[in-house]
């Protein structure tokens, strides 16, 4: 693997956006995600449906940057270019990193929350055996291309067009942490010890892609991350 940093993006140098289009596209996912928390608490169903339920919210995100992007003249696909066999060595690198830097968040954020280690859930729930085959097949792929491209390929360096590198990159970590509120209604313990985790791994994605400039590896990572740690475990729970 070349240890020479990827050359930068067509996106690197984005046109100044307006912040109305650029709050619309950082608002998509956070309010649908507790949408759909909401609703799957009033149905009295495990908030587990919503790994994978969140697939339609992706594609409602996807297609939410897409409009933004075609209002620059450009398109959706322009985010992820270019290509490079060398990003699947580059993902492999990032996927270490993130997944070091999520257990370090959750344990550290499990730490301020709870005082150690959370407690144990009593009883597994009821999983139907479609959530889980779609939670580890399709979800895994789709929420890594939908927060990548919401949160560090469109909105992060517009956002950084505007206000300080560094503030941008805090601003849209914050938004990433709050975007999982829905994904933990259970309690308010389990709110805060889920948006601090992701809060902090937010963080550390937006520095990859300050180092990488690209979003395709960092894609690639998200992707594995999830798998690993919310597609296998949810078809598991469906499997039990």
């Amino acid at each position: 693997m070349s240890t020479t940093n990827p050359a930068p993006a067509s996106n690197d140098s984005p046109p100044r956006t307006p912040m109305l289009r650029l709050l619309g596209v950082l608002a998509v996912r956070p309010v649908l995600v507790l949408a759909l928390g909401l609703i799957l608490v009033a149905a009295n169903l495990s908030l587990i449906y919503a790994n994978a339920l969140v697939v339609v919210i992706d594609i409602a995100a996807l297609a939410a940057v897409g409009l933004a992007m075609r209002a620059e003249g450009r398109g959706l696909l322009d985010l992820f270019r270019p290509w490079r066999w060398v990003d699947l060595a580059w993902g492999a690198l990032m996927l270490i990193i993130l997944l070091v830097g999520f257990l370090a968040s959750n344990f550290v954020a499990n730490l301020i929350v709870y005082g150690g280690a959370p407690p144990i859930p009593t009883g597994a729930p009821s999983v139907p055996l479609w959530v889980g085959i779609v939670a580890v097949l399709i979800a895994p792929l789709t929420i890594a291309l939908a927060e990548e491209a919401v949160y560090r390929g469109y909105a992060q360096p517009r956002l950084a067009g505007r206000i300080d590198t560094a503030l941008a990159l805090i601003v849209v970590a914050i938004v990433f942490g709050i975007q999982h509120i829905g994904f933990a209604l259970s309690s308010p313990a389990d709110v805060a010890a889920k948006v601090l985790t992701t809060l902090f791994a937010g963080l550390i994605l937006g520095a990859l892609m300050l180092w990488m400039r690209r979003i395709t590896p960092l894609v690639l990572a998200h992707w594995g991350l999830d798998l690993l740690l919310l597609g296998l475990p949810t078809l598991m729970l469906a499997l039990a």
